[in-house]
C-alpha cells in the first residue's frame, strides 16, 4: 500500500493521486426522477476482489473522499461513489447554491439504492458489494441496510450521523422550534443566514490533519458545486427524524450483515451515545473509539489514519 504522508502531501495528491484516479474515473449521472439528475463516479481496478459503495457526509461530495478511493482501489476494491442530492454535481431542490436542503430524507437512500441496484449491481459480475459511509451518510447507509438488509456483505459507519448535535440545546425543543419557523416554502431556508461561501479555520474545523483540511478547501474556493455550508431548515427537520428511525429497535433488528461503527473521540457534530446505542442494538456490530480525533475520521494523519484504513480493509476482507 502506498500512503500519502503528510510529508509533501499536496505535491503528492496532485501529481500522483489526481493522475491515477483520472485514468480509472467514469462520470455519469442517473434521474430515479425526472429531471432531477444524480452525479456517480466509478472507479476501476484491473482484479478487484470486491466493490465499495461510498455515501459522504454532509455539504461533501464524492470528490473529497479522493485519498480514501486511493486506498481502496489499491486494495483490489472497485468504487462507486454517488454525490448525494443537494450536493456536489446533483440536482438542487432550492436556488441557494450555498444550502443543502430535502424535502425528504428518504430521496436520498432511494437514490443510494437505485445506483446500487440499476448501475452498480448490473457489472458487478457476482463480487461482492460492501457499503462504506461517513456522517449523514452513515444514516442513510443505515436506513438502506435496514430496508435491502442483504444488498450489501458488509457495512462500515464512519462518524455515521445517528443523532444530531445541538449543544445544550433538547432535541425536541430544536426540532420544535424549525417546525414553527419552517413552514411552506421557508422550509428550504437556511437555518443560518448564507448568502457566501464560508469555510471555518482549520481549528474548527471537523478535521484533524491540516495538510488534508487545506488541499481540499482549495478544491472548494475553486469549485462552486463544492461549496455547499448551510443546511435549510427542512433539511434539519427532516434529518432529526431520519436519525430517530435508523436507531430504532424496529429497523435495527432488519440489519442482518456485520457493521463496523468509528466513533471519534472528540466529536462535536453527531451525538456519540446514538453511534453507542445504535451499535448495542444491531446484532453484529463492532464499534471502535478513536480517542483525541474530530468528525472526519478519514482526514487524520497517517499515524492515525493508516491503522483505521488497515482495520477497515481486514473487516472487509474477512
Amino acid at each position: 500500500m502506498n500512503w500519502i504522508t503528510e510529508e509533501n502531501y499536496t505535491r503528492d495528491m496532485t501529481e500522483l493521486v489526481e493522475p491515477y484516479l483520472a485514468q480509472r474515473r467514469e462520470e455519469g449521472s442517473f434521474e430515479r426522477i425526472k429531471g432531477q439528475p444524480i452525479w456517480y463516479e466509478r472507479f476501476s481496478t484491473d482484479e478487484p476482489r470486491g466493490i465499495i459503495v461510498i455515501s459522504h457526509g454532509f455539504t461533501e461530495s464524492v470528490r473529497k473522499f479522493a485519498e480514501s478511493v486511493y486506498y481502496m482501489l489499491q486494495a483490489d476494491y472497485e468504487v462507486w461513489g454517488i454525490d448525494h442530492r443537494g450536493h456536489g454535481r446533483s440536482f438542487r431542490e432550492n436556488q441557494n447554491p450555498y444550502v443543502v436542503h430535502i424535502s425528504h430524507f428518504s430521496d436520498y437512500v432511494l437514490d443510494l439504492q437505485y445506483l446500487t441496484e440499476q448501475l452498480v449491481l448490473p457489472r458487478a459480475k457476482g463480487l461482492p458489494l460492501f457499503l462504506y459511509c461517513h456522517s449523514m451518510g452513515g444514516c442513510i447507509g443505515a436506513w438502506l441496510i435496514e430496508k435491502r438488509p442483504t444488498l450489501f456483505r458488509k457495512a462500515v459507519l464512519s462518524s455515521p450521523m445517528l443523532g444530531l448535535s445541538f449543544g445544550k440545546i433538547p432535541v425536541p425543543v430544536m426540532y420544535a422550534a424549525a417546525s414553527i419557523k419552517g413552514i411552506g416554502e421557508k422550509k428550504k431556508e437556511p437555518l443560518n443566514p448564507v448568502s457566501a461561501f464560508e469555510t471555518s479555520d482549520f481549528e474548527d474545523s471537523c478535521d484533524s490533519s491540516r495538510c488534508r483540511y487545506e488541499y481540499y478547501q482549495e478544491k472548494r474556493k475553486n469549485d462552486r458545486m463544492l461549496q455547499t455550508t448551510s443546511p435549510s431548515i427542512g433539511w434539519g427537520m427532516e434529518s432529526v427524524k431520519a436519525c430517530a428511525r435508523v436507531t430504532s429497535r424496529r429497523q435495527t433488528a432488519k440489519i442482518s450483515i456485520p457493521v463496523l461503527v468509528f466513533q471519534a473521540g472528540e466529536e462535536a457534530i453527531v451525538k456519540p451515545e446514538s453511534q453507542k446505542l445504535f451499535a448495542e442494538r444491531v446484532n453484529d456490530c463492532r464499534l471502535i473509539t478513536i480517542p483525541g480525533m474530530k468528525h472526519e475520521l478519514y482526514m487524520t494523519d497517517s499515524d492515525v489514519l493508516i491503522p483505521y484504513w488497515e482495520t477497515v480493509f481486514k473487516f472487509l476482507s474477512t
